[in-house]
């Protein structure tokens, strides 16, 4: 019984040994994994988000080119009001002349001659030919806003600039921003070039400097640093394309510490309790208590890799049962910053628009709906660009690029963001639910008559498909809407519609 008891107490202190090793093992898995995976999904994010600021503000510069463009506008106060409502993004629109004279702005009726903006440095900057978008800068009326500059044009001369104000504690900037979650506590922020923030959801943080931009090197990365509260954030970034501001996406480091000291608290109290267990059940306690830590640790293995994997606790010794229910309610958190980080997946990194993977999953939703007769109508619309390979041969890949953003811009001002998808290549979808057939062909109309215009001598083939006129199968609406699309691209710039020619 001696020499049992001496085997046994070898045996569970080799055991002990054995667990605070793989506990070391297990804590430096966690920390690696978590801080791997928090920080390439913030710095994804980071990418997406400056991908939709740009396009965002270049929906609001070929706005403002078209007011650029035309004097009837720029001469004609009620005119320039109505253009100015359907453009929520900017807040007033001014037109000044060649030397910073204010000569019209939208929402007065009061007298602005006299009013002069020429040491303004995005006017100087546009009366030389060049797009500008400004700094932070605080208005006369106190506001913290930006202001975006174009150049006018006539006849190869400038002849002034049109303006174009953004209010950064008005609603337009929150609506984009407000509503994305980066797990408990998380938040996105925006910084201009001089690294005063733009955007934050912390209204007061607005026009005042980000703390951690002189930190950030490069285009892209991340890394753990101290926000301006004075505590460790995960913090992915990047810099936007063309305007040399920063985007931000920072996510608190304390939770994931706390579930961490949480772990090791409930691991360091088992462990004790266990020791009077292996000392009395040795062998039993090998087979018992080596099995979940190996889980755990394959476990967290999966985590670093990127794969979310709970573990089942009804084999295991109760003494575990903790362990795994904290790592499992981890992993759930994980997969909830996971999940609300991943819709931005959806987007097309060149245009903003949803991408193919957006659009098969909404056709699935269809599906369901069609099938449930939840849905009235419902309108398909694929778009190719005519002549986009000779451009792209022609002119390189980056003015094919400027064709895809430009045809983007016209299709989400004529129908809904999100009813809007690159397809692939030079191929977009348009989705419309309860959509009449005459207002289907009016907005593909419209949109081959803006393309024409807009897309430097390139056109738009459009083919459109209606369900229940043509069919009722999904499947069969996109065949459909493609063969239409077929025909319109024999002829080029033209609108076909499935139903009149069958």
């Amino acid at each position: 019984m001696r020499f049992l008891h001496k085997f046994t107490l070898l045996f569970g202190t080799l055991i002990i040994i054995s667990s605070c090793i793989q506990f070391i093992v297990f804590d430096r898995f966690f920390l690696a994994a978590t801080d791997s995976l928090l920080l390439a999904i913030n710095e994804k994010a980071a990418n997406n988000s400056s991908s939709q600021l740009l396009t965002y503000f270049k929906r609001i510069e070929n706005s403002l080119r078209i007011i650029a463009s035309d004097p009837k506008i720029r001469k004609n106060q009620e005119l320039l009001n109505e253009i100015a409502t359907i453009i929520p993004e900017v807040d007033v629109i001014a037109i000044l002349d060649k030397q910073g004279d204010i000569s019209l702005a939208s929402g007065t009726t009061r007298n602005v001659s006299g009013l002069n903006l020429s040491q303004r440095y995005y006017f100087q900057q546009a009366i030389q030919g060049k797009t500008y978008i400004s700094d932070v800068y605080t208005s006369p009326s106190g506001r913290k806003v930006i202001s975006i500059a174009i150049p006018i044009i006539e006849s190869g001369n400038i002849e002034g600039v049109v303006v174009g104000v953004v209010q950064l504690h008005g609603d337009i900037l929150a609506s984009m921003f407000d509503n994305k979650s980066f797990g408990r506590g998380g938040y996105i922020a925006i910084s201009d070039r001089q690294g005063n923030i733009v955007y934050h959801p912390n209204k007061e943080r607005i026009g005042k400097k980000n703390v951690i931009v002189d930190k950030l090197q490069g285009t892209t990365g991340s890394g753990v640093m101290k926000d301006f509260s004075g505590f460790d954030r995960y913090i992915g970034f990047s810099k936007v394309s063309e305007l040399d501001w920063i985007v931000t996406v920072n996510t608190p480091t304390t939770e994931i510490m706390q579930t961490r000291n949480m772990m090791i608290y409930e691991i360091l109290t088992i462990s004790l309790l266990a020791i009077f267990v292996i000392v009395a059940f040795g062998t039993y306690t090998v087979r018992q208590y080596t099995k979940p830590i190996d889980r755990l640790i394959e476990a967290f293995s999966s985590v670093k890799k990127g794969e979310y994997k709970q573990i089942a606790s009804y084999d295991y010794a109760t003494e575990f049962d903790e362990i795994i229910q904290v790592y499992n309610n981890t992993i759930i958190k994980l997969e909830d910053v996971h999940a609300a980080l991943e819709g931005m997946a959806d987007l097309d990194g060149l245009t903003g628009a949803y991408n193919r993977r957006a659009f098969d999953n909404l056709l699935g939703a269809l599906t369901s709906e069609v099938e449930s007769h939840s849905l009235e109508t419902l309108g398909i619309m694929l778009l190719d660009i005519d002549n986009f390979k000779w451009l792209n041969d022609t002119y390189g890949h980056l003015a094919g690029d400027d064709i895809l953003k430009k045809l983007t811009v016209i299709l989400q001002l004529i129908v809904e963001d999100q009813s809007v998808f690159r397809f692939g290549g030079d191929e977009f979808a348009i989705i419309l639910r309860n959509i009449s057939y005459e207002t289907l062909m009016s907005f593909a109309e419209e949109i081959r008559l803006e393309s024409e215009k807009a897309l430097n001598g390139c056109t738009v083939s459009i083919g459109i498909a209606i369900c229940p006129e043509d069919t009722d199968s999904i499947e069969k609406l996109l065949d459909f809407a493609d063969k239409a699309l077929y025909i319109s691209k024999e002829t080029k710039n033209k609108v076909t519609a499935y139903g009149s020619n069958k």
